[in-house]
């Protein structure tokens, strides 16, 4: 994709683009510094192991650099929260406080975020219709509308997250 893109936009444009596991990241990730990061829609399955996850982000990013996550965080604490978990197994979820006091903790500044609710919802809702319209066979049919549900009732949050890795 980098390359495309280099060849039809940007001719000057330097990007990377890795694909990963976080806790097994390759050497061609770990020998570089990087200027940014960009994660989505997938911390929130390590929030159990959110220190070690932001510690190895941070060695991989240059002083000042920029880690950008869309990411589903707690709300409140009710059983419905705790079958979102569950069904994810998901033994921890934290909510925009405790994520941002994790960033804090491992060198990190929360720059800025933004409330992506409405978009949350509005994509559940085509992707649930989709799937019952369609008739597509989907495991997951009933996890979309609890984790639309959690939305709905300010259960769970799904927020832009954009911090800056310390100059130090």
């Amino acid at each position: 994709a980098a390359d495309l893109y280099k060849k039809e936009k940007k001719a000057d444009l330097k990007a990377e683009f890795y694909a990963a596991s976080y806790f097994d990241l390759p050497d061609a990730v770990t020998n570089q510094k990087f200027t940014h990061v960009m994660m989505q829609t997938s911390m929130f399955y390590a929030h159990n192991r959110i220190d070690e996850l932001l510690a190895l982000i941070s060695k991989v990013m240059h002083p000042s650099g920029i880690l950008v996550s869309t990411d589903y965080l707690k709300a409140s604490d009710t059983s419905d929260t705790s079958k979102f978990m569950e069904a994810n197994e998901m033994p921890v979820m934290l909510s925009l406080d405790q994520l941002e006091s994790a960033l804090i903790r491992n060198g990190f500044e929360y720059s800025e975020g933004e409330n992506l609710d409405s978009h949350c919802l509005k994509s559940s809702e085509s992707k649930i219709d989709k799937i019952v319209q369609e008739g597509i066979p989907c495991p997951a049919v009933n996890l979309f509308k609890l984790m639309k549900g959690l939305v709905m009732n300010s259960q769970l949050t799904f927020q832009l997250i954009v911090a800056t890795k310390s100059a130090s």
